[in-house]
């Protein structure tokens, strides 16, 4: 890693796509195996393996700690705070308007019945990003609208926050970094024990505020801020990290920790930065993971009101769900990038 442009040399690309395949097959495998009657046990206990797998590599912590290091690599190559606050809002909003115009055109064609008045405020949160189901919709099969979204929000306030406090970041030395990571840990622990013992208004909103997902963010921001002399580590790293990791997670304890547990939530992050600089540098452009992980749960909304799950065999159902999944995140891009090249060429 000896020059300034050594890090771009990863396989984050790869990596995207797995946390978000990850997300997808997490919520999949959960609503089969709640919604489907007359599964084989064979098939059930593949879907079991398939959620297991996804909780041992959970995808938004996979997101959230690459974004760390990914959005801090943004900010640096930013001439202004405002140009970097602009991109990141560029990237996220548009898309997810594009999205929220299209669920609201399914939802409208499917369960007409249901909506009311609710559903005004439900566009209004849309626009800013925030995870919300009208009550109206609650009675679709999986009782949410769209029910991956309230991470886009937690980004978008950790973008806010990395945006005002990173000249201060750069300054820091180790012993900073530590006590802020640890403090950090700390947040995520008390969170989980809070939600739990609480419940109802207080958990719902812990899930909504960065305070619970700042640890996996900010462990990517400080491998990006240290990237010259921890990168070559990391990598060489990896794989006895991933073979501690899953040593600690077969044993049959009970770990503390919000979303999961504490030791995941520190290993994976450092594990995600190592993993990307053994992967070969291979970049997928335009980049559809951020559409896979909008409209998956929107394609899993038609296959549960539809009972697919149950009226066709369950590899049809599955096909259905990554097909249209990816053919969503195709669209949603291609439509992203038409009113993209529209709004430069009147800018100019």
């Amino acid at each position: 890693m000896g020059t300034s442009e050594e890090y771009q040399k990863n396989g984050f690309d790869l990596l995207r796509y797995a946390a978000a395949f990850s997300v997808m097959m997490l919520h999949y495998s959960s609503y089969t195996m709640i919604l489907s009657k007359n599964l084989p046990e064979k098939i059930m206990d593949v879907m079991s393996r398939i959620r297991h797998t996804a909780l041992l590599f959970p995808g938004v912590v996979m997101l959230f700690a690459m974004s760390g290091f990914l959005v801090s690599a943004s900010f640096e190559r930013a001439k202004t705070r405002k140009e970097f606050f602009l991109k990141r809002a560029f990237r996220i909003y548009p898309e997810l308007w594009i999205c929220t115009i299209i669920n609201l055109t399914i939802v409208c064609i499917l369960v007409p019945g249901l909506l009311d008045r609710s559903i005004f405020l439900w566009i209004l949160t849309q626009f800013f990003g925030i995870a919300n189901t009208p009550a109206c919709l609650e009675a679709l099969p999986t009782g949410s609208v769209n029910g991956a979204l309230w991470t886009v929000f937690t980004e978008v306030q950790l973008y806010i926050i990395l945006g005002v406090i990173y000249p201060f970041l750069r300054k820091m030395k180790n012993w900073h970094w530590t006590l802020l990571l640890c403090a950090l840990a700390a947040s995520n622990l008390v969170c989980g024990s809070v939600a739990r013992d609480a419940g109802g208004i207080a958990a719902k909103l812990i899930e909504r505020i960065f305070l619970p997902y700042a640890l996996w963010f900010f462990i990517g921001v400080f491998c990006f801020q240290r990237r010259q002399k921890m990168l070559p580590v990391f990598k060489k790293a990896f794989l006895p990290l991933l073979f501690a990791y899953l040593i600690i997670e077969s044993l049959d304890i009970r770990i503390p920790g919000y979303y999961t547990n504490i030791v995941a939530s520190v290993m994976i992050p450092f594990m995600v930065v190592g993993c990307g600089y053994c992967l070969p540098s291979i970049r997928l452009k335009p980049d559809f993971s951020y559409g896979m992980f909008l409209y998956h749960w929107i394609v899993l909304n038609v296959i549960t009101h539809f009972d697919i799950m149950n009226k066709l065999p369950w590899y049809v159902g599955l096909f259905l769900f990554i097909t249209g999944t990816m053919l969503a995140a195709v669209v949603s891009s291609a439509l992203y990038f038409y009113f993209a090249g529209m709004w430069r060429k009147r800018r100019r």
